[in-house]
């Protein structure tokens, strides 16, 4: 039987995502965040107002979403509670975080050149995503968030993660490889195994996509 009820977080998450953008002296920083989705090469990305991903996001236009897969989850976690933004908004303070200037060297994560965009990548992420935001708009009527569409400019994959004999330009990325760290009413979690074969995989819109890429 279900029950109506208003939970104390309303929060499924998706994967875990962390963002790179620029601050306003040239220096970088790093958010983790879990309200994100994919359609195609365009992403939305959900972000508090109070943040300083939102405020470089909007200065700047661009970021680097880098994808840590679940053996990264400690690296991940050390970003919890902290803020670059100086001083830090009074309600982020009453929630108990701290002004953190250097997220890189707080994670143990190392920044790498990106090739389009000036906010680097994090290495150690198997996926990285640079982007730059086409459309932001406020959203939420009971959060300060907004809502921020971005575009892929560069997609960069550890080759591991690449089914064995896809094309070669345009190849399949392996879901059984990738084990991203996944956030679900804010705690961290895995990828089980595959619960049942699934008759999307074997259509012929798959099959339409892997004879685009022939």
């Amino acid at each position: 039987m279900h029950k109506t009820i208003e939970p104390t977080i309303l929060y499924f998450g998706t994967p875990v995502a962390l963002i790179s953008s620029t601050n306003q002296d040239g220096t970088f920083n790093l958010a983790p965040m879990s309200s994100a989705w994919w359609l195609g090469w365009s992403c939305m990305l959900g972000l508090g107002q109070m943040g300083q991903t939102s405020a470089n996001l909007l200065r700047t236009r661009e970021c680097v979403i880098n994808l840590p897969s679940a053996d990264l989850v400690s690296q991940v976690d050390r970003l919890a509670m902290t803020t670059g933004r100086d001083p830090v908004p009074e309600k982020k303070l009453s929630w108990g975080y701290r002004y953190e200037a250097d997220k890189f060297g707080l994670s143990g994560l190392t920044p790498v050149a990106s090739q389009a965009v000036a906010p680097p990548r994090v290495l150690e992420c198997p996926i990285q995503m640079e982007a730059v935001v086409h459309d932001v708009r406020p959203f939420g009527k009971n959060v300060s968030a907004n809502a921020f569409e971005v575009h892929i400019v560069k997609l960069h994959v550890e080759e591991s993660l690449l089914a064995a004999g896809s094309h070669s330009t345009r190849p399949h990325i392996d879901p059984v490889r990738w084990q991203p760290l996944i956030m679900s009413f804010c705690r961290f979690f895995g990828l089980g195994g595959e619960v049942h074969p699934s008759r999307l995989a074997e259509s012929d819109f798959m099959k339409f996509v892997t004879q685009r890429a022939s």
